[in-house]
Formats: structure tokens, C-alpha cells, sequence
């Protein structure tokens, strides 16, 4: 098993430690709510987090024990403000959660002691309790990454210790597929779900990076080649979907940070530069309308040494990637960063200041351009931002030894 931690994950101590409410900069009454103060998340939850339509949100992260051991826990909320207590699921790390309309929720992880690394899964019915863990695979070299449509059907995709891009399905009140498997070779495994049931499943090899795109519970495809490879094996790629089946790819390789999209027919554009000397993953969304946007770290120069700023670059539909709009401001040294859409076309994206340990979240309403920033000083790392109609969401971890995880909502409508 692969017990790197990876960024915007943490290794949780159960101690808490009381978070005082930080302050939030609104963004105007014509765009949508401000967030809210933030809440405590209990125990090790939080480096992964899902929110639906409703508001009701589910929570995951993992925690070392006093005995070494490494443990799964999830907790749950019906509005982001009060939560369950935390549930171990199961010896593990870097899980990953979903949440379906009903408020049925899905949890996967890399499971298993370290030389024998397993991917399991664990779900919690509506206001019920999370189920026994099962195993879904014997093959894992890195966390597992899920997503779930409207109908509540879940799929899961992870790279094995083989080295394959393996998927397994879950239908609504089912139990889980065989393992299917993609390619034989990749990693840096990217997933996007739509509420019709499509899927896009990205990765990287040591020569290109490849996308295929299939259903939740059907087959898919043959993966196609979009663009030059992620840095091999720590690269990321990360790809966004609407309903109407365009897509967004965004992903950096070894000296540029890069991006395409896919119409709804399925065809892949040539991928754009959006700037050169990347530091850092790429975040990428895009809205109903098609309409898409990046966000990426690029190192500069500041005298003798190197700072990374943060961008943004934006590409209406039907049309190409623009260039880099700045996000933050000389001095800061961005680390961390994510954006998500929804169908609307309310665009959220976040990133770090490492210098003034602040995260930074910008909120962009339908057809307009981005608020003042809202901010949260005294933050060490951005943990996850996730997005449903009506309602988005962010988790963080506050400067502290124990690293809890606090999570943060705000109303879209």
C-alpha cells in the first residue's frame, strides 16, 4: 500500500481544538450567500468531503493511532453545522466520499496494512448506519476516487499496485461490480460524474495523458490520448463534467500547466498551454452552459528565489483558453488551490497563502465575474471544495500540531 500523504490530506490526531470563527468578506446580494462561520469537523474528518442538493454532507479522513495504526473515519451532517460523531470504518487512508440526492453516502479507501494494500468501501444509508467494509480490490497503489448521479448509482477508480486503471460500480441499493479494468498501465487517476450517469475517468502515463469516458454502470470506451504526460508518479490530473456531456481536463506536466475540453459528442480538443513553469496540481470546473475555468500555481521569480503565484484562466463555450488573470498578489506564496461549477454557471474557486497562512475563496455568479475574496486566516492547508446545486462547501485545516479539520458551507441561491 501507498502511504504517502497526499496533498490536502493529513494524518489526524482525535484531539480537538476549538477553531474561533474567522471572518468571511461577503460577496454581493446579487451573486449568492456568504459562507459561514467555520464548524469543528469531529475527529479525523474532513480531507474529503460531498454535499447534495439538500445541504446534507458527508465527511472522511484518516488518523494515526497511539499503536501506529492508521484509521478510516467518516462523519455526517444534515446541514453542514451539526455533526455525527466520528465512525472508524476500517484500517486505511486517503478515502474519498459521496453523497447521492437521497442523502445515501459512499465511502472508499485504500485499505489494508501497508504490504498488502487493498481498496474497500463502506455505505451509509439515508439516516442510517455506515455499512461493513467491503473489499473491492487486491491491487492498490494510491487512493481510490468516487463519484454518484442522480440516481444514486456510485462508481469508484483508483491505480492498482500493477500498475491498471481499475473501476467498480455501484448501483442504488446494489451491491458492488467486478473490477473492471481500463488500461494496464497509469496513475494520477482523475473521475467526474454527471446526474445522468456519465463518466470521465483520466489518468497519466510515463508518455501521455489519457481520458475514457463510459457510464456509472455501464462500459466504457476506448481511452483516448488528450495531451503530453502528468510528472510520473506524482503527477494529478483533474477533469469536471456537465449534464449535457461537455468536459473539462486540466492537468500540469513537467514544464507547463495544461488544459482541453471535450464537446458533447465526446471529441477531445488539442490541448492549450495556460502557462509555463507550473508548481502545483490544476484545478478545473465547468458550468452547464459549457463554460469553463482553471486554476494553477506558476512560479516566479522574487529575487534570489522562487514564489508561486496563483492564476486563473477562463474559456467561454465553444471558444479557447484565455490568458492567465492573476489571483493573488506579490508576496504571497500560493499553495493549493481547486475550483468547482455548477449547472448554474456559479463558479467557486480557493487557494492558499502560505506566507500569510490565509485561504483565499472567490465566488463568481451566473454571467458575472468574480467577488472580493472571502478569507480565512490561520489556515495550513486547503483539504477539500466541493460544489451541489443550491449549496458549496470547503474543508481546511487551521494552523495547529493536531491539524483538525474545520469545513466551511455557502448558500448558492
Amino acid at each position: 500500500m501507498s502511504r504517502f500523504i497526499p496533498c490536502g490530506a493529513f494524518v489526524l490526531p482525535a484531539l480537538l481544538i476549538a477553531v474561533a470563527a474567522s471572518t468571511v468578506v461577503a460577496v454581493p446580494a446579487q451573486a449568492v450567500g456568504s459562507w459561514s462561520p467555520p464548524v469543528q469537523l469531529p475527529g479525523s474528518c474532513g480531507g474529503s468531503v460531498a454535499v447534495n442538493a439538500a445541504g446534507a454532507q458527508a465527511a472522511a479522513g484518516y488518523q494515526q493511532n497511539p499503536d501506529n495504526s492508521i484509521t478510516v473515519q467518516v462523519c455526517t451532517s444534515a446541514d453542514g453545522q451539526t455533526w455525527s460523531a466520528p465512525v472508524t470504518l476500517a484500517q486505511g487512508v486517503s478515502p474519498a466520499v459521496a453523497i447521492a440526492p437521497d442523502g445515501r453516502a459512499v465511502a472508499v479507501w485504500e485499505g489494508g496494512p501497508g504490504t498488502s494494500p487493498t481498496v474497500q468501501a463502506s455505505v451509509r444509508p439515508p439516516a442510517g448506519q455506515w455499512s461493513t467494509a467491503v473489499t473491492l480490490s487486491t491491487d492498490s497503489f494510491d487512493g481510490p476516487v468516487i463519484g454518484i448521479d442522480g440516481s444514486g448509482n456510485a462508481i469508484a477508480a483508483w491505480a492498482g499496485g500493477s500498475g491498471a486503471i481499475d473501476t467498480a460500480s455501484l448501483p442504488a441499493g446494489g451491491k458492488w461490480t467486478r473490477v473492471k479494468t481500463l488500461a494496464p498501465r497509469g496513475q494520477a487517476v482523475g473521475l467526474a460524474v454527471n446526474p445522468a450517469g456519465a463518466a470521465i475517468i483520466t489518468w497519466g502515463t510515463r508518455t501521455a495523458t489519457l481520458a475514457d469516458s463510459g457510464t456509472v454502470l455501464g462500459g466504457f470506451a476506448a481511452p483516448v490520448t488528450v495531451g503530453p504526460p502528468p510528472p510520473y508518479p506524482i503527477g494529478h490530473t483533474h477533469v469536471a463534467l456537465n449534464g449535457t456531456g461537455q468536459a473539462a481536463l486540466a492537468w500540469a506536466t513537467f514544464n507547463a500547466n495544461m488544459a482541453a475540453t471535450r464537446d458533447a459528442g465526446g471529441a477531445w480538443s488539442t490541448p492549450a498551454q495556460l502557462s509555463a513553469h507550473p508548481d502545483g496540481p490544476v484545478g478545473v470546473a465547468i458550468d452547464g452552459a459549457g463554460d469553463a475555468i482553471a486554476v494553477f500555481e506558476q512560479l516566479q521569480a522574487a529575487g534570489s528565489s522562487y514564489t508561486a503565484v496563483a492564476y486563473t484562466s477562463a474559456r467561454p463555450a465553444g471558444g479557447t483558453w484565455g490568458p492567465p488573470a492573476l489571483l493573488s498578489v506579490p508576496g504571497d506564496n500560493a499553495a493549493g488551490s481547486g475550483a468547482v461549477a455548477d449547472a448554474a454557471g456559479i463558479f467557486v474557486v480557493a487557494w492558499e497563502d502560505s506566507t500569510t497562512q490565509t485561504l483565499n475563496v472567490l465566488t463568481s455568479p451566473p454571467g458575472g465575474g468574480f467577488a472580493p475574496a472571502a478569507t480565512f486566516p490561520g489556515v495550513a492547508a486547503l483539504g477539500d471544495l466541493k460544489i451541489a446545486p443550491g449549496h458549496a462547501v470547503l474543508t481546511f485545516a487551521p494552523v495547529s500540531s493536531s491539524k483538525p479539520m474545520s469545513v466551511s458551507s455557502k448558500p448558492m441561491s
